[in-house]
């Protein structure tokens, strides 16, 4: 068994590595245009934020926008929100772009779904 979790990390290690080689060009592209380098950090920084904050609600018991969210009104705001998340990835969608410019804003509307749709199940069953 020992053997195995060894030849497990060592191809979990040559994995990475063969990733880290085929994306050798794609972070080039990225280091040579600023302005994507910056907004992908950006992006990549403010999720962590958002799921850091998720994350510690547990940790202080009641949070004024949690109530809210749960309350009788909660569902009609996170349902307001879909509709509105939903329009704004059709437009992304409509927009006709490459998969290099509409990747990063399409994964980061794919996370901000996920919280909206986890939202509006919690405002509904908390109530």
């Amino acid at each position: 068994m020992e053997r195995l979790k060894r030849a497990g990390i060592v191809f979990a290690v040559l994995l990475t590595g063969l990733v880290v080689v085929a994306m050798i060009q794609s972070f080039h592209l990225l280091i040579a245009t600023p302005i994507a380098l910056f907004g992908s950090i950006f992006l990549g920084a403010l999720m962590v934020w958002v799921i850091l904050k998720a994350a510690l609600v547990p940790e202080r018991r009641y949070v004024g926008w949690a109530r809210s969210v749960a309350g009788p009104n909660g569902r009609w705001l996170m349902l307001l929100l879909i509709i509105v998340w939903g329009a704004g990835m059709t437009f992304l969608a409509s927009l006709g772009l490459g998969p290099q410019e509409m990747g990063a804003p399409a994964f980061i509307g794919l996370f901000v779904g996920i919280f909206l749709f986890m939202g509006f199940i919690w405002s509904v069953i908390g109530e």
